[in-house]
């Protein structure tokens, strides 16, 4: 399901402002998760925990109002009725992939594909859509290839996908419609080379770029594999830790924790949050002290932040650096306070010096070798941050 959260996210900046081209910088400041991944989300929890399809959708609809709905689904989404919706629209398909990877048979994905879609999209076209892409999550997770995908989806669907990317970009337009934006979602996976290259496919038809790198993401991540260190990264720092915890669990129950480096925060010892994330209270600690901070992403991968004092007295500056000492993005903060407060919610430890000698948690080591300043491919801009 992670291909569908890069998906959004690398889409999100060509959203209603078409890219007819391949060639474009997958993040940038204004990249952002939208109501793709928000939704995505929503189907996994729900997944994990039996929830109902119709209310947990209303809850992370609700809980963030600002990811760019429809409208009618959004006033479906803030309605007390339990009335379903009718949509036809491919707010079933971008939300499904979760789907694909949870049932071990396809009669079992493609009943519960119908089941998602009904609350809000009903419509036959919608509960299509959100088959169509369930059943070629599972088919690409289940090694089949793409021509078995490609025939089973047109025969099953009645999708037209002989079509080339090159005969369908010229004129191709928004259509937010299951009918005129699935097919070219999945035509765009069907022509990639890699997962990057799907996502490059998706976004350079012009249409729906979020939705469709979301559904081309889903199906090209199942099909190719682990996606990179550096888009969990991504992942990491622009989605909310309540969604990344829901992708985590997601990951160690469905997928055989092929993902295990997010980091959710510290727990207590019976298994509950700490009040702070931390067994340290942050309005306490001396700035002398706490100079580094980890955030570690597992498979031997990390973020370190270095704060200290910036040029205007009192105020506190943080460099971030992977392990390979390359520093990539600097923040400012008005307090030191701010700085730790900023580094707790957003997944970073404190890493303490005598960790062996005190026993407090922390790490043993930090980053060898001088900080070089160098642009770095994914993290560009600070205002990802709560």
């Amino acid at each position: 399901m992670l291909g569908a959260l890069i998906g959004d996210i690398v889409g999100s900046v060509f959203e209603r402002a078409p890219h007819k081209s391949k060639e474009f910088d997958f993040v940038s400041e204004r990249s952002r998760f939208t109501d793709d991944s928000v939704l995505t989300v929503a189907t996994a929890d729900a997944l994990l925990h039996g929830y109902d399809y119709m209310q947990v959708f209303k809850y992370w609809g609700r809980s963030y109002p600002n990811a760019g709905y429809g409208q009618k689904f959004f006033r479906w989404c803030l309605s007390d009725s339990d009335e379903r919706g009718e949509s036809y629209g491919n707010g079933s398909a971008m939300r499904v992939s979760p789907i694909g990877w949870a049932f071990d048979s396809l009669e079992e994905v493609l009943e519960e594909a119908k089941r998602s879609a009904e609350p809000s999209h009903s419509h036959p076209e919608g509960v299509k859509g959100a088959c169509a892409v369930a059943a070629s999550v599972f088919l690409a997770r289940s090694g089949k290839s793409k021509d078995e995908i490609k025939d089973y989806v047109a025969r099953e669907f009645g999708y037209d996908l002989d079509r080339s990317l090159e005969s369908v970009r010229p004129g191709y337009t928004f259509d937010s419609s299951c009918q005129g934006s699935v097919p070219e979602a999945l035509i765009a996976f069907l022509e990639s080379e890699s997962f990057e290259d799907a996502l490059s496919n998706a976004v350079s038809l012009g249409g729906d770029s979020d939705t469709q790198a979301c559904i081309a993401g889903a199906v090209a991540e199942a099909f190719y594999g682990p996606v990179s260190k550096r888009w969990v990264t991504l992942l990491n720092i622009l989605m909310p830790q309540e969604a990344v915890k829901v992708a985590d669990e997601f990951n160690k129950k469905y997928l055989d924790s092929r993902y295990n480096f997010f980091c959710c925060g510290r727990e207590s010892a019976d298994g509950r949050p700490a009040e702070n994330g931390m067994p340290y209270d942050l309005q306490k600690l001396d700035p002398g002290n706490c100079r580094w901070w980890v955030k570690d992403l597992g498979m031997q991968d990390e973020v370190w932040a270095f704060v200290t004092e910036s040029e205007t007295p009192h105020e506190a500056s943080v460099y971030f650096s992977t392990d390979t000492p390359v520093i990539f993005d600097q923040l400012c903060f008005k307090s030191f306070e701010d700085a730790f407060i900023a580094l707790n919610r957003n997944g970073f430890d404190l890493f303490l010096e005598n960790y062996y000698e005190g026993g407090f948690g922390g790490y043993a080591s930090s980053p060898r070798g001088r900080f070089r300043i160098e642009p770095h491919p994914i993290f560009s801009s600070g205002k990802h941050w709560i």
